[in-house]
């Protein structure tokens, strides 16, 4: 895995990836004020007890709260950055590191699009409902870090790993080498979601994990009985 994050940070001075690295900047932006916003409505709705004082605290509050849910859900924007530029950054990979592959029989971006924005929706959920055990988890050290980047990671790790890997199999294949190698899946989209929480880097993790992720797909150990088909 560390390789292949390496391999990834290399790259990033490829000319054709800096192209595509502002484009995702701007998408993660937009995205990101969207979720900032829905946060900020969300919460400003429950201010609406009779006591007043309880609606002021809940309105000062709600500022450092949406930063909060903000830097929480900003994993869920991954899906559609990625699910609009995967096979972009897939092929220039590919292309350095991978030629004797082939060029990739690759997606339907309508396809991808959609799976990007059901990832999105899963893991805005998924954390929403989360969110009470993230907020107990508090009091124990360490505890709500392990549970969030788990949830996140094992949500992330699944949808990098598919994205990828069905430009070259089909869905059977993909499920038997995504249980097989779940473990490592896991653990790098942890890696992918850690590196998203942190201000400025997060910009560019959707190009820095896809192209991780295509480095990954390489190295994953093959099932016990793989189903037949192309690769």
């Amino acid at each position: 895995m560390i390789r292949a994050f390496e391999l990834a940070v290399r790259q990033l001075s490829d000319p054709r990836l800096r192209g595509i690295i502002w484009q995702s900047l701007a998408l993660s932006l937009v995205l990101q004020v969207g979720i900032g916003v829905l946060a900020w409505w969300a919460l400003q709705s429950f201010a609406t007890f009779q006591w007043s004082w309880l609606n002021d605290a809940i309105r000062w509050l709600g500022g450092g709260a949406v930063v909060v849910l903000a830097l929480m859900l900003f994993p869920a924007s991954f899906g559609i950055v990625i699910s609009i530029f995967m096979e972009k950054i897939a092929d220039i990979v590919e292309s350095e590191h991978y030629p004797k592959l082939g060029p990739a029989r690759g997606i339907p971006v309508w396809t991808g699009i959609w799976s990007g924005i059901l990832f999105l929706v899963t893991l805005i959920v998924l954390n929403l409902l989360m969110l009470p055990f993230y907020l107990v988890a508090l009091f124990v050290a360490g505890l709500g870090a392990v549970l969030f980047y788990g949830v996140n990671g094992w949500l992330a790790g699944r949808e990098y790993y598919e994205q990828v890997a069905l430009r070259r199999r089909d869905p059977a294949e993909v499920r038997a080498w995504r249980k097989a190698n779940g473990g490592t899946l896991w653990l790098t989209g942890a890696a992918i979601v850690f590196l998203g929480t942190i201000p400025i880097l997060n910009l560019i993790v959707p190009v820095l994990g896809v192209a991780a992720m295509v480095h990954i797909a390489q190295m994953l150990k093959p099932p016990f009985n793989p189903p037949a088909g192309p690769r």
